[in-house]
């Protein structure tokens, strides 16, 4: 079955793709976890008497500068196209935050110099080779705030020691990191290249299908049709078609197992082969043929068959003579209101199981003011899924017994509950032909052109 996104489940989805866009790798959700830390830090130093505290004025700095670079961050996830280029503020003040700390909780001692990994990571994340200069420059800061700030001098070799290994281990990270996402980003565009190509391919094979919905009848008096077929995705995996023969119009109407390009290129393929034998007046050997087209190599494995369900019929006169390859779906309405559905326990095509090679024609009689109405199995979802369907598809082609108020109401349904499956209906009503008058050429009854999707 081919699935689609219900209107409900559309707005959700695209809820969810609005917050994940505004509110997913933003520079607040980055600064979130820096901010949380460092708030973490302050509180445990003033907390914990084992951990050292120089200066309580440091903290209280290192917080509004941390709350400073927030509230840009913040800013900058809101605005993004007035200042999301100045969003590497934020991990600069962080560094600056962090380097306040650092000597407020003891310099060397402190215990809060690795905090220093997340604004690194920022900058080092960025594709630019430079970003790794940055990121090193950062670390710089943190550690050698305290020579800013003023330490002792027994302190600056430990600090300077300290800067020489920080640099190098720094570095080595921030490469790492630089490293990775540029593999990350190249991979990232490769694949958005080639899901362009395949979108780009997927509505080519949507044009190519609408293309091949059948036109306007012209110049065919006693017959009235209309169809149209909703696809529940790009490629639709129904079909449906109609034309003139030498002594009447044929339509069909096809369900293919599967989705996607690959089921849809299955319909063309069925549709175009049924269509080639507008010359045999037995719709069981068009269908027969359809099916030879659609043999199946068992040595393959079971993956590779692949069924289609076919209802094909020529109207000929007050004759409806029609084969049903596993669809079922047909009812015929009479002018009394009377119904009749039309089904055989004649299989799909294309099971390749070797057994079923012939489906029965069998004929209807179809009197002026009856209608034809076809429909995929998508119809009975709007109605329950149940085959109790056919009758309200029935009784909409009561109220209304015109094959293009009948397609039309059975699509609005379809538009307003959405559907997880393809939606095509094909409709086909004996007109009656009323005699020319003398001297005046009678017009042909109009035949409905597709429905738009």
């Amino acid at each position: 079955m081919t699935s689609d996104r219900s209107p409900s489940r559309a707005r959700r989805s695209s809820t969810l793709d609005t917050f994940l866009l505004r509110y997913g790798v933003t520079p607040l959700v980055k600064q979130a976890p820096s901010a949380l830390l460092v708030v973490l830090a302050v509180v445990l130093s003033l907390t914990v008497p084992q951990l050292v505290v120089t200066s309580g004025a440091g903290l209280l700095v290192a917080l509004g500068v941390t709350a400073v670079a927030t509230l840009w961050a913040a800013a900058a996830t809101a605005r993004p196209a007035v200042i999301g280029g100045w969003a590497l503020l934020v991990p600069a003040l962080d560094f600056v935050a962090l380097g306040v700390l650092r000597w407020s909780t003891g310099s060397s001692s402190s215990v809060f110099t690795a905090l220093l990994v997340m604004p690194l990571v920022w900058f080092a994340a960025r594709e630019p080779r430079r970003s790794v200069l940055w990121a090193v420059l950062g670390s710089m800061v943190v550690i050698l705030t305290p020579f800013i700030a003023g330490i002792s001098a027994g302190d600056r070799v430990t600090e300077l020691a300290r800067l020489l290994v920080g640099v190098l281990v720094y570095t080595a990270l921030a490469l790492v990191v630089n490293e990775l996402s540029r593999q990350y980003a190249a991979q990232l565009r490769l694949s958005e290249e080639r899901e362009a190509v395949v979108r780009t391919e997927i509505t080519r094979a949507a044009e190519v299908q609408r293309s091949l919905l059948p036109g306007a009848l012209a110049d065919t008096p006693g017959y009235a049709l209309a169809g149209t077929c909703l696809p529940s995705t790009t490629v639709g995996r129904d079909f449906f078609d109609w034309y003139r023969t030498d002594d009447g119009v044929a339509m069909t109407l096809g369900d293919v197992m599967g989705k996607g390009v690959g089921a849809g290129l299955i319909a063309a393929a069925v549709r175009a082969t049924v269509r080639s034998s507008r010359r045999d007046p037995d719709p069981g050997a068009a269908i027969v043929r359809a099916s030879e087209g659609l043999a199946t190599d068992l040595a393959d494995g079971p993956d590779s068959v692949v069924f289609t369900t076919l209802f094909h019929a020529r109207l000929r006169g007050d004759v409806l003579h029609w084969a049903d390859a596993g669809h079922g779906l047909t009812v015929v309405v009479r002018e009394d209101g009377g119904a009749e559905r039309l089904s055989t326990p004649d299989l799909p095509i294309g099971l390749g199981l070797g057994l079923h090679d012939v489906w029965e024609t069998r004929t209807t009689a179809l009197c002026p003011g009856d209608l034809v109405v076809c429909f995929s199995d998508g119809v009975l979802d709007l109605f329950g899924g149940g085959l109790d369907s056919v009758e309200h598809v029935a009784a909409l082609a009561r109220r209304d017994p015109r094959p293009s108020a009948v397609v039309d109401a059975l699509a609005d349904l379809a538009r307003e509950l959405g559907h997880d499956d393809d939606v095509t209906v094909v409709a086909l009503r004996r007109e009656p032909v009323a005699a020319p008058v003398a001297g005046d050429a009678s017009a042909p009854v109009a035949v409905a052109a597709p429905t738009a999707p």
